[in-house]
């Protein structure tokens, strides 16, 4: 009976929350709407400081921890509004470009953000007791958001089916075209998806959401297999991640898996914790289509162009690993969308933009990666020009041949002669524009465009010889801990995948 009664008032209390009670008396009214009247993200401000709209259709709150069980709430089949709480910070989406809200008279501010492509929008107004006061927010881009595929490759939410109209909504309030879904393991499954492949693909326009999964294991890293038609299982091995002390299937069967499945593959993190990886077999045995340079407002340079230089092929993009960057930031700069705060961008095939044109562009190498700024690059010849856009302004463009910065300017159109026609070469562009308050460096990168002599590999310096020694330390790690594989057979397996891509790099 107890136990009854607790329940009961458990229940009684939740509905009370979300009880209609009407407005309360002597408010004013503020009727919101962006122009064109299109999905956005918005901020309020009082008298200077953040407030909270009020009421609001539905509230996803974030509270972020290893096994990502964050869920949505909505009383409304079809909200208009959602409020976004996480670390105590507010973010709240217009998924119909418009809301009506009930405020306390005084000074306001609202601020609305789009995605990448689109100019911010800030208007001040007052609000008076028992009037309705109309504000419209405008919507302006910067540049065609239509000739690119945004992706995020990189997102952790439970998905029901009923959910996926409020996500798509969310993907559109950020211009976000693709969100991959992932789901991972920590002894029990999180982020749990409701299918994968083309039956479990939600669509809206030019918005979708395909479901992956994060594979990971304390000794070989973490690993995105992103699109498959079905899980590749185990989806996590090993003692800290799985039920299992066998750290097998080593991520190359994984992979190989994952390609077979129909997913693009590559590793999570680059270099982040945990640090151990088996990243370097993988790329020198050609078992990746990309990895993860651009996370946590970090572009990676250094390891990705170590990488480049010693000849192995994976296109950098860039993700989220969302909600984790709510623990990294101490104020969420508010410029950078939830969704997709760094992006992996493929042209669009003409009008046509979805999950598989964006992956598509990933295996081809054609990518760029951003949290703000857009570069492009052309090579004609030995001649290569960059082009950079931005609604703030740029400090500056570069063109870099091998990882050398061989032109720099302020932009937006930058030449160089590439040079060196007796050796290969890659020649890539980057860009740094403006930053402000607590946001991080904003760039934009270019994936390499290589220039190969009689078809020989790019080899520049020490790279090939610093990333075989790394992978021999690695190596011998590995040797020395001890890692279960569950019979001599898997155990000799892995080793000798691992010895031939030393002898690779070697090579």
């Amino acid at each position: 009976m107890r136990v009854a009664i607790a329940v009961l008032f458990a229940l009684l209390a939740a509905w009370a929350q979300w009880e209609e009670l009407g407005p309360p008396r002597h408010t004013a009214v503020l009727e919101l709407t962006t122009a064109p009247q299109l999905p956005a993200r918005i901020y309020l401000f009082r008298e200077g400081r953040e407030f909270r709209l009020t009421p609001v259709d539905a509230v996803l709150p974030i509270r972020s921890d290893t096994y990502y069980r964050d869920a949505y709430y909505s009383k409304k089949a079809d909200p208009a509004t959602v409020e976004v709480v996480a670390a105590d910070q507010y973010h709240y989406l217009l998924l119909k470009g418009a809301g009506r809200f009930h405020l306390p008279p005084g000074r306001y501010r609202v601020d609305a953000y789009k995605g990448m492509f689109y100019e911010p929008a800030r208007v001040e107004f007052d609000l008076k007791a028992d009037e309705t006061t109309r504000i419209s927010l405008p919507l302006k881009t910067w540049t065609d958001p239509a000739r690119w595929i945004s992706a995020d490759d990189h997102i952790h939410l439970t998905r029901s089916r009923r959910h996926d109209a409020f996500f798509l909504a969310w993907l559109e309030a950020e211009d976000l075209n693709v969100g991959n879904f992932l789901e991972l393991q920590r002894q029990m499954h999180a982020a749990v998806q409701y299918g994968f492949g083309r039956a479990a693909e939600p669509r809206q326009g030019a918005y979708s959401i395909r479901s992956g999964h994060e594979s990971r294991n304390e000794f070989w890293g973490h690993i995105n297999i992103l699109g498959p038609d079905r899980m590749v299982e185990p989806l996590s091995t090993g003692s800290m991640y799985a039920n299992t002390p066998e750290s097998y299937p080593f991520p190359s069967l994984l992979f190989a898996a994952g390609r077979k499945a129909g997913g693009t593959v590559g590793y999570a993190h680059f270099f982040e914790k945990p640090q151990h990886s088996a990243i370097y077999m993988d790329a020198a045995l050609g078992n990746i289509d990309f990895v993860e340079v651009f996370q946590f407002g970090v572009l990676k340079l250094e390891p990705w162009y170590e990488l480049l230089n010693a000849g192995l092929r994976a296109a950098g993009i860039a993700g989220s690993d969302f909600p984790v960057p709510f623990t990294r930031f101490k104020k969420w700069p508010h410029w950078l969308p939830l969704l997709g705060p760094e992006r992996a961008l493929v042209r669009a095939e003409g009008a046509y933009r979805s999950y598989g044109a964006w992956a598509r562009g990933v295996r081809r190498g054609e990518v760029v990666v951003t949290n703000g700024p857009l570069v492009e690059l052309e090579v004609s010849g030995r001649r290569a020009v960059a082009r950079a856009a931005f609604h703030r302004p740029l400090e500056r463009l570069e063109i870099v041949r091998n990882g050398v910065v061989i032109a720099s300017g302020a932009g937006p159109v930058l030449e160089a002669r590439v040079g060196g026609a007796g050796e290969s070469c890659w020649v890539a562009a980057r860009v740094k524009a403006k930053s402000e308050g607590e946001e991080p460096p904003l760039w934009g990168h270019t994936n390499p465009h290589y220039l190969l002599h009689n078809g020989q590999p790019v080899r520049v310096g020490a790279a090939r010889q610093s990333v075989a020694a790394k992978w021999a330390d690695q190596l011998a790690v590995f040797r020395a801990a001890g890692i279960r594989f569950g019979s001599a057979v898997r155990e000799r397996e892995f080793y000798e995948q691992a010895e031939r891509a030393l002898a690779e790099l070697r090579r």
